[in-house]
């Protein structure tokens, strides 16, 4: 397992790339760019060891991902960035 900061830094860096796609509503929602970063962020929980704050963000980071693809405005697209943030944030 790898240092749990460096796992850290890569999942929030993971998570920042999905806030500057997701949220720039001047262009189309990239959605197969978004679910790829959020994937690469969700593997990475698993190279260390999570405690519970951390589990329950990771849950909140799936149901989000699943979520995606129901977004159909822009207020809809902010606040589900939003809520991508506020785990990033929260890491």
């Amino acid at each position: 397992m790898r240092d749990k900061k460096f796992v850290m830094d890569s999942i929030k860096m993971d998570l920042y790339r999905v806030v500057t796609a997701a949220g720039d509503i001047r262009n189309k929602l990239p959605i197969r760019l978004v679910s790829e970063f959020i994937a690469h962020a969700d593997k990475d929980f698993d190279k260390t060891e999570l405690n519970e704050k951390e589990k329950s963000l990771r849950k909140i980071l799936k149901d989000l991902s699943q979520q995606l693809s129901s977004i159909k405005d822009d207020k809809a697209r902010l606040k589900w960035t939003e809520d991508v943030m506020t785990i990033r944030c929260r890491l």
